[in-house]
């Protein structure tokens, strides 16, 4: 009984271990047909997904470059400042000014200086001013009026000091907001005073590098050009009538009288204050002349 009973459940733990076994062994192989189907089906669709999301960060990159591209290339364009100088012979000075002033009118331009001089032949001298986008418009109106002598144009790049410039008044700005917020949470007075006496330097740094920048970006914006019409037909001297001549010529006869007895004048004077020494020379001469005399007879 006692063996059969043994028997039993040797048996019965034998059964419960093949059944354990076989249930450890059910999910594995679950899990395997499931690794291979998904393995068989899941790549592609996730292929898939990467590539598409790919190529949507890609077009968004594009739109975005292409969009930072039209932001930042006015900001690159070259900041150049013109200057141009023109000579131009003309038949009627006055008819080529009277041109130049409609011209600079037309072109929005203004006139900033305006020299007449001349007397055999006239020449004005024009400093004029016109919006750079017209500089070459102006200059092709303004050879019309006569003929060229001269031209030449001359062009500076201020790109880097205009980015040099503004970073600058970035970082003075910046400094003057640290200040002020510095000034606001002091409490001592020798503080405040050396806080605000920093805040009103760089203040003063402030306004003249924003004064810079505008000089320089009114520059940017406006060319200058300096221009000068020559008359092509020198003019004649005028002769002067005969009554003037012939009273220039006796003013001249007058002034040289005058002249030549005030000579007369101041050579008596020096012979009278050299007299006694005269005096003595002309003494000694007699006295010589006699001896020679008497040693000769």
């Amino acid at each position: 009984m006692k063996r059969f009973c043994l028997v039993l459940l040797t048996g019965s733990a034998i059964a419960l271990t093949g059944l354990t076994s076989c249930a450890s062994q059910m999910p594995e192989a679950s899990l395997s047909q499931a690794t291979s189907a998904d393995a068989e089906i899941g790549p592609a669709p996730l292929e898939t997904a990467i590539e598409a999301k790919s190529d949507r960060s890609s077009a968004q990159q594009v739109a975005q470059a292409d969009k930072t591209a039209e932001q930042i290339t006015p900001a690159e364009r070259p900041q150049l400042i013109k200057r141009a100088n023109l000579v131009l012979s003309v038949d009627s000075v006055e008819k080529g000014f009277e041109q130049v002033r409609e011209i600079v009118a037309t072109q929005q331009g203004d006139v900033l200086s305006l020299n007449d001089t001349g007397e055999r032949q006239r020449r004005i001298t024009f400093s004029l001013r016109v919006p750079q986008d017209r500089l070459d418009a102006t200059l092709d109106a303004l050879t019309a009026i006569g003929t060229v002598r001269s031209r030449a144009i001359t062009t500076e790049d201020v790109s880097s000091q205009l980015v040099d410039l503004q970073a600058r008044l970035s970082n003075a700005r910046k400094s003057e907001e640290a200040l002020q917020e510095i000034m606001s949470r002091s409490g001592e007075i020798s503080d405040v005073l050396e806080v605000s006496r920093e805040l009103g330097n760089v203040r003063q740094n402030i306004e003249q590098m924003a004064a810079q920048q505008k000089n320089l970006q009114t520059q940017v914006r406006y060319s200058t050009i300096n221009l000068t019409l020559e008359s092509a037909i020198a003019l004649s001297p005028r002769q002067p009538a005969v009554s003037n001549q012939l009273k220039t010529s006796w003013k001249a006869a007058t002034q040289s009288v005058g002249e030549f007895t005030t000579d007369l004048l101041q050579l008596g004077l020096w012979l009278l204050a050299y007299s006694p020494y005269l005096a003595v020379l002309l003494c000694g001469a007699v006295v010589a002349r006699r001896v020679r005399r008497s040693r000769a007879s």
